[in-house]
């Protein structure tokens, strides 16, 4: 092991950061304002399907797109509509650490179990400089933090900079890994047995593997859009099921490489949409071709959901 995990053996893991989260889209009014009566209903859908763990503000939660007032706004009223039926992790990411600072505050005050802090997603910087923003700021956020590696939309930080991180901030208790990185599955299982730290994944292609490698469960778009399946696959590894969640993990893989062709809020909106749910004004405008390509999609997963229900339903 490198320099970062012996420093900080006292800190506490909620206990809550394990099983499956639906990192939740964010459904848009035609202004571009958030719609959080639509939200609500996505919200239901999910704890439904036996979901109770969410992140908000997250990249499927395209946050990006959202002014800082607005996403507090949105942490505070769906803090107030689950009112404790689920817990809440809330994405602070931001280009200002002033801004992150107000949003993790707002995470506090919701009762966030933890707070979603990914690295600067416009400007990139290098490895070592996220490294001393975050353990700047760190000191300074009421919540735990995990710190979300997703190097496709923001900073690559390394993974010696990011357990050193985990093992030196004492709120900062663990790691969304959504790289896509099968590489970093061992480290990640190393650093788990040197010091208390919650591993989650973010690449659903990923899931059984992580799971196989100590992870605790999953922060995942496609959750929202297909929570029956993350679901009795976290549940069929948890219980020995090997060949169940493999055949799981393999229908999982065929929405996967279905779903390449649009961006991911897209495709997890289009199938909410499929599910007769209203997901709001599209963020850009749909061409012809974007229109054929989601209607195709449509198609394709109504056909897919049955097989999914008929798999998880022996679970």
């Amino acid at each position: 092991m490198s320099r970062n995990v012996q420093k900080v053996m006292h800190k506490s893991v909620p206990p809550e950061l394990s099983g499956v989260f639906a990192a939740v889209p964010t459904p848009f009014r035609p202004d571009g304002s958030a719609d959080a009566e639509k939200l609500h209903r996505i919200l239901d859908f999910l704890l439904t399907k036996g979901v109770r763990g969410f992140c908000l503000g997250g990249v499927t939660g395209e946050y990006a797109a959202l002014g800082v007032e607005e996403r507090l706004s949105l942490f505070e009223d769906a803090a107030r509509y689950i009112a404790g039926r689920a817990v809440l992790i809330a994405g602070v990411g931001a280009e200002h650490c002033g801004q992150v600072l107000r949003l993790v505050q707002g995470a506090a005050e919701i009762g966030a179990v933890a707070a979603l802090l990914p690295p600067p997603f416009f400007f990139h910087h290098n490895s070592g400089d996220v490294l001393d923003f975050l353990l700047s700021v760190a000191p300074e956020i009421p919540v735990p933090v995990i710190f979300y590696n997703i190097p496709q939309f923001a900073s690559a930080v390394s993974m010696d900079d990011i357990l050193h991180f985990i093992g030196s901030a004492p709120n900062a208790v663990g790691i969304k890994d959504s790289s896509g990185d099968k590489s970093n599955l061992p480290l990640l299982r190393q650093a788990k047995t040197a010091m208390p730290m919650a591993f989650l994944t973010g690449s659903d292609d990923l899931f059984l593997e992580a799971l196989e490698n100590g992870a605790d469960g999953a922060i995942s778009g496609l959750a929202a859009a297909c929570p029956e399946l993350h679901l009795a696959l976290y549940q069929a590894f948890r219980t020995g099921q090997t060949e169940e969640a493999r055949r799981l993990q393999h229908l999982l893989d065929a929405l996967i490489a279905r779903i390449g062709e649009f961006p991911p809020p897209w495709a997890i909106k289009l199938a909410l949409e499929s599910r007769g749910l209203d997901i709001g004004s599209p963020s850009l405008p749909r061409g012809k071709r974007q229109i054929a390509r989601a209607d195709a999609f449509k198609a394709w997963f109504q056909e897919w959901i049955m097989k999914c229900d008929t798999a998880c339903a022996r679970m």
